[in-house]
């Protein structure tokens, strides 16, 4: 067999217990460990690795499940979906969309949105940063330049929905001075959330908008032009963007040279 023919069975026996007894013949025993325990602790070590990244990364949702069901879910989820890209900050992406179809958890929905906005977070916070724009450049362009005008988030810009309250829910997993927190007990989770995560230099930030707010944000998003945000937006639009800058919803902007 051929040394990549035998690291790739190694890997497979890894994440997939059917293969492990296969990959132990392979193997020779040593002391007082066997074949099969020696395959094991490459398992444990990687398994363990992953298992604290996803417990870092989901740590809202490690604690709504509590510690012993976040490992088996975790543990059953690194064997179902193993890493593929060489960066572990890749990894875990596939995580919610495993929590929605787990049968231990079709009757709470909900967690996995919450889940999908610590995934959010992360993606903010690894994310490139960006230099702001210059705004007062927008008085120079000529009117065949506004036409083509779309203003641009911040690369970290993330924007997720859900028709659980899963800001409200995160909030409430946070230390007891983070403002507008309220007891997870007094939270009504069936109610729809917008919210926008971004970050501004090494401080990342999220809030709830109203669903106008959303829907003008998730234009900007689209690569909506000033044309079309006039038209869609009407009279909303000066507030809108005036909001948009003041907070750092938007960062710069371009237009058709």
């Amino acid at each position: 067999m051929s040394l990549p023919d035998l690291q790739t069975r190694f890997i497979a026996a890894i994440f997939d217990r059917n293969q492990r007894a296969g990959m132990a013949e392979l193997v020779k025993s040593q002391g007082a460990l066997d074949a099969a325990q020696r395959v094991g602790i490459y398992r444990n070590s990687v398994h363990g690795v992953l298992l604290q990244h996803l417990g870092a990364l989901y740590e809202v949702t490690r604690q709504l499940v509590g510690e012993a069901f976040f490992e088996r879910l975790s543990d059953e989820f690194v064997d179902h979906a193993p890493p593929t890209r060489p960066f572990l900050v890749e990894y875990g992406d596939a995580f919610p969309a495993f929590m929605q179809r787990h049968a231990a958890l079709e009757e709470m929905p909900w967690l996995a949105d919450v889940a999908r906005l610590e995934w959010a977070r992360h993606q903010a916070w690894h994310a490139v940063n960006q230099p702001a724009g210059d705004f007062t450049q927008i008085m120079m362009l000529s009117e065949g330049q506004q036409a083509s005008l779309c203003f641009q988030m911040p690369g970290s810009a993330q924007l997720v929905q859900s028709p659980y309250a899963v800001h409200q829910v995160w909030l409430a997993h946070q230390p007891e001075d983070f403002p507008g927190k309220l007891p997870l007990e007094r939270i009504q989770i069936p109610q729809p959330a917008y919210v926008l995560v971004w970050r501004a230099g090494r401080q990342l930030r999220q809030v709830e908008v109203d669903e106008a707010g959303w829907d003008f944000l998730s234009a900007l998003q689209q690569g909506a032009t000033l044309p079309v945000l006039t038209e869609r937006f009407q009279e909303q639009l000066p507030g809108l963007l005036t909001t948009a800058m003041q907070r750092g919803w938007i960062l710069s902007f371009t237009a058709d040279s």
